[in-house]
């Protein structure tokens, strides 16, 4: 689970950016962003929380891998 929760946070927080970007340039404020990146940030600590080791950069990598090797194993 935390691995997931990992991915999703690095996910949502890269997507803000984007977000940010499109809305700045629309001329609107960026609200959507902002409470992308947050919800991002929380997916991020709740992730790093439930893991029972000390969160290290490596871990996403590592959840990465933990991810794509769990899909591999239960496709027939």
């Amino acid at each position: 689970m935390s691995d997931y929760l990992l991915l999703a946070g690095v996910a949502l927080c890269l997507i803000s950016v984007v977000v940010a970007i499109v809305q700045l340039v629309q001329t609107r404020p960026p609200r959507a962003a902002v409470i992308t990146l947050i919800i991002g940030i929380v997916a991020l600590f709740a992730g790093a929380y439930l893991n029972p080791e000390p969160f290290q950069a490596n871990d996403i990598v590592s959840a990465w891998d933990h991810v794509v090797e769990e899909a591999q194993g239960s496709a027939p």
